[in-house]
């Protein structure tokens, strides 16, 4: 087991100051037009109101100016972003640039945003498509899944909605990916989800486990390893490998080759992408938004929030408390334990396993073959 106050290199990469850098803002806290059974966003969060000007001003301005990467990333979450408005993203690009110009950079700035898709019209699309903006759209698979837990605040459905603010995206060139989640009603539908989404469009597909045991909602681990190995099939059957792309599958090649998987959940540290709430405080990720991992408000200085304290420290926790079971299994490498948040399960040596434990072994065991072919290929051997 790893000794306290001892990391690897590769969790020390953390540290590094010019290692590309992702922020999270939630401009109108967790307001939406949805409320979706699922949701694990914190009640903890703002819930009324913009992000003001000045805050989004100075967010722009520390983590461009005080940032000495390379390359930044801004990811616009919520509740649904999109109730911010049009001007509010205008004005951050305005800010963006004027960061940029202040310090003389030539840092690559990136903005992407998550949204449900239901506000999306033409005037967004064309926003998005001259901004270069990557929009991520939650869309769960066929209408009677995505209809099952995600619904509005009347309690009616918003499939149609959805759908048509995804087809404003295509028609206008938008560069897009999907985020589904795997709830209770998905068991045994994988090949059904990854078939509507691949016919809807969707060439980036990002799968998100609804951990919530109790709740009608929530999808066990076998269920959710099942599901995932059925997309498997269909993906690696239809031969769509390079052409449509899965996140755990290219996440899972990446840490069998040794390389930068560039997902948190399956990174030893995680902590990556920081999240500034609505009134300026700053956590250390959007699953915890709680006190106790408050770093402190965009108004402090931005080493003291991104890169000493306490964030690299709950980074590196992600390793550093791993149970016996995880650091004994073959598998280790591929996951480094899994999100923290779904480390609920107690073990002998009273540390936390995560609940999908069986499920991703069950994935794992089942694509290890074809993990060594797209390795041996991609090496050339």
């Amino acid at each position: 087991m790893q000794p306290p106050g001892v990391i690897h290199l590769d969790q020390a990469s953390r540290l590094w100051k010019k290692k590309p850098f992702s922020l999270m803002v939630k401009p109108v806290g967790n307001f939406c037009n949805l409320n979706c059974s699922y949701c694990y966003y914190s009640p903890s969060s703002c819930t009324h109101g913009r992000m003001s000007d000045d805050l989004l001003r100075e967010s722009m301005y520390k983590v461009i100016v005080h940032n000495e990467s390379d390359e930044i990333s801004i990811c616009w979450h919520g509740g649904e972003p999109l109730f911010a408005g049009l001007d509010f993203y205008e004005k951050a690009l305005d800010f963006q640039r004027e960061a940029l110009k202040a310090k003389g950079s030539l840092q690559k700035i990136s903005n992407s945003i998550q949204t449900n898709g239901t506000l999306i019209d033409r005037k967004w699309a064309s926003f998005f498509r001259e901004n270069n903006f990557l929009a991520g759209i939650s869309l769960d698979g066929p209408r009677d899944i995505h209809n099952a837990f995600r619904l509005n605040i009347a309690g009616l459905p918003l499939f149609d909605k959805t759908m048509e603010g995804l087809g404003h995206l295509i028609d206008h060139g938008v560069e897009f990916n999907t985020l589904s989640t795997v709830n209770a009603y998905c068991k045994g539908r994988g090949a059904d989800v990854y078939g509507f989404l691949r016919d809807s469009g969707s060439r980036f597909m990002q799968f998100l486990p609804v951990v919530s045991p109790g709740k009608t909602w929530g999808i066990n681990a076998l269920d959710y390893g099942r599901f995932m190995v059925d997309i498997f099939d269909q993906w690696w059957g239809n031969h769509d490998a390079g052409k449509y792309y899965v996140q755990l599958f290219d996440v899972t090649l990446a840490n069998y080759m040794s390389m930068e998987g560039g997902l948190c959940q399956f990174s030893p540290v995680c902590g990556d992408v920081p999240v500034v709430e609505m009134d300026g405080k700053v956590y250390a990720c959007d699953h915890f938004v709680t006190p106790e991992h408050l770093l402190g408000s965009i108004a402090d200085e931005a080493d003291s929030l991104f890169f000493n304290g306490k964030l690299p420290n709950f980074g590196i926790r992600k390793f550093s408390a791993l149970p016996k079971k995880c650091l004994n299994c073959e598998h280790l490498k591929l996951c480094y334990g899994g999100c923290p948040e779904h480390r609920i399960v107690n073990t002998a040596d009273g540390r936390k396993l995560n609940y999908l434990c069986e499920g991703y072994t069950l994935l794992f065991d089942h694509i290890q073959s074809r993990l060594k072919e797209m390795s041996d290929f991609i090496r050339g051997l």
